[in-house]
């Protein structure tokens, strides 16, 4: 670790007349006869709005005191952020005499006024590979293979390589936090390669709007490139026999790996601003990884702004646990978009779903148990604001809603080419729904809005109309959503379509789909191109 105080000196030794930002942003400046540190623009995040500010932060010790902010108007390419989910100042791009760094910032806790302690600062030209990976095959690039037992920063300065699967921590043991800082690229060169963080252990995936995390296979053009990501965690799930004090259970593609546990709100880390890309391939015969596989992972994880584009298999399947999650872009994924199984008592809110002209099975694919309908934990996810569009010609459905699982559906809008917007399969699901006159409030849709080539289909062991069930809650409407890509037109009945779902997780809106208006895209800048 830095001392503040120690690199403020060399600096300012070496660069008198102050530290400038790149050009891409306004420059920085350190007076070393105030000890003031001068930013002149400083990006707020919080959920998908910010705001910009100028602030000034006075050397006090090892540590930097906000003296001064004011705000500034909204600045576009790289800049400096502070991101209040992780209470961190990203600094990009630090000159220092001839040599760029990145600069790290982290607020510290209860501090009033406000005060910053140096987390990292890292010289953003390769210094050669670290001592937990191998030197890679071209200039600027390391291998990451094998088990990762200590805490680790990948860093934008590399190209980091997977080499067959990478595992963060043992099982419960050896636990390791992997840190990934904003505009780390990382590449898996085969199938073969995915990245795996086990039960205790975390990732620290913390990309910025303007320099998100990139995790994709070498030459970005078909899916099934590389294998994926998979996070494991220690949250409740179901598939044991009944009994079983804490169930944990197997994972399907690679059975020596497990999973769950008793803490709903186990905490796996951070996942924000990341680009998947072109995974999902086999990684033993007929079993696949998906873009990102979430296994038990509890609600204590941070999962917000996440773009799977391009998989060969799911976009994100969901295996039990409490995962909630924000900003989601699901895009020409090969599968289902999303999928989940295993008991997933979560929440989503701002889901695009978006599927290739030519390609995609179900927008969303969901059951409570594949073997046994009715285990429990049930899965009972709440799921608001989500628009999910489908191609031309799919012969499947928009949502199957299956196998006993349970669901409240909120704010939402199904259109495009599926062969039915809501199909509900199966004598479990339906029982657990309940009844026209009578329904139990483990399988709900509100204020949400259908346009497909057909609205509903039933399934097997039907014991009411799906039409009936969506028409019998408030706020359904089956109705053209005037869409102008997945953005609303004026004029679309989804901009005050919606209604507050009531539970702390959730933003209050009043509006169904993920996006307010025409001109609220929270898809710019920070995702892969998709449109």
């Amino acid at each position: 670790m830095f001392e503040f105080k120690k690199y403020i000196t060399v600096a300012s030794t070496m660069l008198l007349s102050g530290i400038a930002m790149n050009a891409h942003a306004a420059t920085a400046t350190f007076n070393p006869a105030t000890g003031v540190v001068n930013l002149p623009v400083v990006e707020v995040l919080s959920g998908s709005s910010s705001a910009f500010y100028s602030a000034q932060l006075q050397l006090s010790g090892n540590e930097l005191q906000l003296v001064s902010a004011s705000p500034v108007s909204a600045a576009t390419g790289q800049r400096n952020v502070f991101d209040s989910d992780t209470a961190a100042i990203h600094i990009p791009s630090v000159l220092v005499g001839a040599d760029d760094y990145y600069v790290k910032l982290k607020l510290v806790p209860g501090s009033n006024p406000l005060r910053f302690s140096l987390d990292q600062v890292v010289n953003n030209a390769f210094q050669g590979c670290p001592s937990f990976a191998a030197v890679g095959p071209v200039a600027g690039s390391c291998i990451l293979s094998g088990t990762i037992t200590s805490n680790v920063t990948l860093t934008k300065n590399i190209q980091w390589i997977l080499s067959g699967g990478v595992y963060v921590g043992g099982d419960k043991t050896q636990s390791a936090t992997l840190t990934i800082n904003p505009g780390t690229k990382i590449f898996g060169q085969s199938g073969a390669d995915y990245l795996w963080v086990r039960r205790g252990s975390k990732i620290m995936a913390e990309g910025t709007p303007d320099d998100p995390i990139v995790m994709s296979g070498p030459l970005q053009q078909e899916p099934g490139e590389w294998a994926g990501l998979v996070i494991a965690g220690n949250a409740p799930v179901n598939g044991c026999n009944a009994g079983v004090a804490v169930c944990e259970i197997p994972f399907e593609a690679i059975t020596t790996e497990k999973f769950g546990g008793n803490n709903p709100a186990d905490n796996s880390g951070v996942l924000k601003y990341v680009q998947i890309l072109f995974a999902g391939a086999q990684v033993r015969p007929d079993e696949e990884l998906n873009g990102l596989t979430l296994n038990g992972v509890g609600s204590g994880t941070i999962i917000s702004h996440i773009h799977v584009h391009a998989g060969l298999d799911d976009g994100i399947e969901i295996f039990g646990g409490t995962a909630q999650m924000k900003y989601i872009v699901l895009t020409d994924v090969r599968d289902d978009s999303l999928d989940w199984t295993n008991g997933w008592r979560g929440r989503a809110q701002f889901v695009l779903i978006k599927q290739a002209s030519d390609s995609g099975d179900r927008g969303i694919e969901a059951d409570n148990n594949e073997v046994s309908h009715d285990s429990e934990p049930r899965a009972q996810p709440l799921l608001s604001n989500m628009t999910i569009i489908g191609r031309s010609g799919n012969a499947v459905q928009g949502i199957l809603l299956r196998r006993g699982t349970g669901a409240n559906i909120f704010n939402s809008v199904i259109t495009g080419g599926f062969a039915s917007c809501l199909r509900i399969d199966g004598a479990s699901t339906y029982t657990n729904a309940g009844t026209i006159g009578s329904l139990s409030g483990e399988l709900t849709i509100k204020n949400s809005f259908v346009n497909c080539t057909a609205n509903f289909s039933n399934g097997d062991g039907s014991t009411f109309t799906v039409s009936d069930w969506f028409t019998a809650q408030s706020g359904n409407k089956a109705t053209n959503p005037l869409l102008n890509g997945y953005l609303p037109n004026v004029g679309s009945p989804l901009i005050t379509g919606g209604v507050a779902v009531g539970d702390a997780f959730f933003t209050t809106v009043d509006y169904a789909g993920a996006f307010k208006d025409g001109n609220d895209d929270w898809t710019e800048e920070w995702t892969f191109p998709f449109n």
